[in-house]
């Protein structure tokens, strides 16, 4: 891309992120909150204002709340951090990475997404646990056309996306989340990270234990 058309899409961007007062824009445009956020045993993570660009030491979450066991990391030497706080590639595509580690064995997991300019390469999304890699269905949440009509300087849409896995059947304490840009030109606005723990073997047995005393009990009634 010349220099040109590239100042183009930056001058877009900025006017995006730094201008626009209306909430559809938000950094978390359409996010959703999942059910157990906030429950014993889940923990949030979200990002708003990255502060690395490229490697370690990656960027912790900066959103209210947010806890330490989740890392987010961009990979390719091309990326760098834009004033608006989000991670900017203009050579390449972006190589994206979340790592996740906590104590006790993981069930649900949801990630959401906001990327500008182009996409994400959205059937590439995959978490590994152990040597599980798993790939699982997108959801959008929100679509923004902005600028000229592509493929002129400065187009691109907002995008905001989330992933949902279940592993609880792995007993993983720890995944790691891989996902990359279509093309170059992407920028990262934001992202959220939803954990909840897997219900311990004796909770379950007593779940069990219940729902068929309750099934004898109307069986009894009848």
């Amino acid at each position: 891309m010349n220099p040109t058309m590239r100042l183009s899409l930056l001058s877009a961007l900025g006017a995006l992120l730094l201008t626009s007062t209306n909430p559809s824009f938000a950094g978390t445009n359409s996010f959703q909150v999942p059910a157990f956020r906030g429950e014993a045993g889940s923990t949030f993570t979200g990002w708003e204002s990255f502060k690395v660009g490229v490697a370690d030491p990656g960027n912790s979450g900066d959103l209210a709340g947010s806890s330490s066991n989740a890392k987010l990391f961009q990979f390719s030497p091309n990326a760098l951090v834009l004033g608006s706080g989000n991670i900017y590639n203009g050579t390449d595509a972006s190589r994206f990475e979340i790592r996740y580690s906590g104590t006790v064995p993981i069930g649900q997991v949801v990630l959401q997404i906001r990327a500008l300019g182009t996409e994400l390469k959205y059937d590439d999304v995959h978490l590994v646990a152990w040597t599980q890699s798993l790939t699982t269905s997108r959801t959008e949440l929100d679509r923004l056309a902005f600028g000229p009509p592509p493929p002129s300087p400065g187009s691109g849409v907002g995008v905001s996306s989330l992933w949902q896995w279940d592993i609880s059947s792995l007993a993983a304490n720890s995944f790691a989340i891989s996902f990359n840009a279509n093309e170059a030109n992407l920028s990262l606005d934001s992202a959220t990270l939803d954990v909840r723990a897997a219900p311990e073997p004796g909770v379950m047995t007593l779940a069990f234990a219940g729902a068929a005393a309750l099934l004898v009990a109307r069986r009894a009634r009848r």
